[in-house]
């Protein structure tokens, strides 16, 4: 049993690792793909800039720079989403770049493999603690936000009610001692009416 068991387990962790690099290779493939469209987009306006100054400069008229300024912010825009995108590929596969030379290295490497650069230190970032500051806003807002008057409104009816409770026990145990008593006056007088009879009989 212990070695199906074990075998099961291992089985089933072989089965998640797989999954997940899986879905993680999907992903880059989607991102690459972004990538070459943002890339074919800036070749396009490459292509628009230097047909402008061909027709300028053949026209022997000066170029135009509104509209090659305007194509340049395009440019540089793309460029910004590409960069974007490619850090989101390194942060899958869970590697960093040398700040050199640009080798793809992993996150605990602290030289570049190629060029031998001395990489940076990688700042941790402690989730948790930010985690139980948020829990414990949380929790002074559910606080703060008890009315007074109807926390003190309910005790006040919690502490009629026991009263209530404690003067109906009262009355309840004084009835019972009256009934004994009135039981007991009933004894002795039968108890004497019987001697008196004894009595008148002798």
């Amino acid at each position: 049993m212990d070695f199906f068991s074990k075998l099961g387990k291992k089985a089933s962790k072989t089965y998640q690792v797989t999954k997940e690099k899986a879905a993680n290779l999907s992903e880059e493939l989607k991102l690459r793909g972004k990538i070459n469209d943002l890339k074919d987009k800036v070749e396009e306006i490459y292509n628009d800039i230097g047909k402008i100054v061909y027709n300028e400069i053949k026209d022997g008229k000066e170029v135009s720079k509104e509209e090659v300024s305007v194509r340049c912010e395009q440019i540089s825009k793309f460029k910004d989403e590409i960069e974007k995108i490619q850090t989101d590929i390194l942060a899958l596969k869970k590697v960093r770049k040398c700040s050199n030379c640009g080798e793809e290295l992993a996150l605990e490497d602290s030289f570049c493999c190629k060029c031998g650069t001395k990489q940076p230190e990688i700042e941790k970032v402690e989730v948790k603690e930010n985690i139980s500051t948020e829990m414990k806003d949380a929790e002074i807002v559910e606080v703060t936000n008890v009315n007074p008057d109807k926390v003190s409104n309910e005790n006040a009816e919690v502490e009629n009610v026991s009263d209530n409770e404690n003067v109906e026990i009262e009355n309840s145990s004084n009835e019972n001692c009256e009934d004994n008593n009135d039981k007991e006056n009933n004894n002795e007088e039968n108890n004497d009416e019987e001697n008196n009879d004894e009595e008148n009989n002798n």
